[in-house]
């Protein structure tokens, strides 16, 4: 069986609310979450998931608090690349955070769900401040329908709820199948509520994405990614604002 490694290469850091990655949950909780470029590294190409964003894109489209961690081009020199360099960018979906360094893969296919492009072009009003259109305008996109192997032992997982066309990344590596979750999550997510009455614990395996446009697509998605992952790389979650290797 084919393996992989993937590198998790934070740009930067923002200040939330955590209620914003959990549904009903945790509201007034502050907490600090990483955008995150994803390296496939082993592949005979140059593998990206997601692009993510840096602290002035942060602050000026969304007004968060956010701090730089460091630049695109300096997380892919750390693995040895080059913007130009990149073959493919998978996009789990096209809210502004995870898309905001792709125009730089000038030379890269960009591989989005058919459904995702159509609604980041003309987005429900509910969601609509998450997508910048000029961020994703003129890429090379190469649309998807549902579920896909790109190489062996490296599949795109259709995962909705957050986005109408969100997708999740599942890698092979040495260590189990680990899935980039793509929607906007914390690794809690994927257990029962933190602090709840044991009423709702006892009812609440998993806690849906706190930003969707389908909360019970979203939820469906989590316990999904649960039952199939060895190793969940929530998207979000703190453990990733420092670079580091996983499989």
């Amino acid at each position: 069986m084919k393996t992989y490694k993937i590198i998790a290469l934070p740009l930067s850091s923002m200040e939330i609310d955590k209620a914003v990655l959990m549904y009903r949950f945790h509201y007034g909780q502050k907490i600090r979450i990483p955008n995150v470029v994803w390296y496939i590294e082993g592949a005979d190409m140059n593998i990206l998931v997601d692009t993510a964003a840096d602290a002035k894109l942060a602050m000026e489209f969304r007004g968060l608090p956010a701090k730089e961690i460091m630049s695109f081009e300096d997380s892919l020199e750390s693995v040895g690349l080059k913007p130009e360099d990149i073959d493919i960018v998978v996009q789990t979906h096209l809210q502004w955070d995870h898309c905001a360094n792709t125009q730089k893969c000038r030379n890269a296919k960009i591989l989005v769900q058919e459904e995702e492009l159509r609604f980041a072009y003309s987005p429900h009003p509910i969601l609509a401040p998450t997508y910048k259109k000029s961020l994703f305008t003129g890429l090379n996109f190469v649309l998807v329908k549902g579920a896909q192997e790109i190489l062996p032992g490296i599949d795109l997982v259709p995962t909705p709820g957050h986005t109408p066309g969100n997708m999740s990344v599942a890698v092979n590596t040495e260590e189990g199948k680990a899935i980039i979750t793509g929607f906007c999550c914390l690794k809690e997510n994927f257990g029962p509520p933190v602090g709840a009455s044991e009423e709702i614990i006892e009812s609440t395996p998993v806690v849906a994405p706190g930003i969707h446009l389908n909360a019970v697509d979203g939820y469906e998605s989590v316990l999904l990614v649960k039952g199939m992952a060895d190793i969940v790389l929530a998207c979000h979650d703190p453990a990733f604002e420092k670079p580091q290797v996983i499989g």
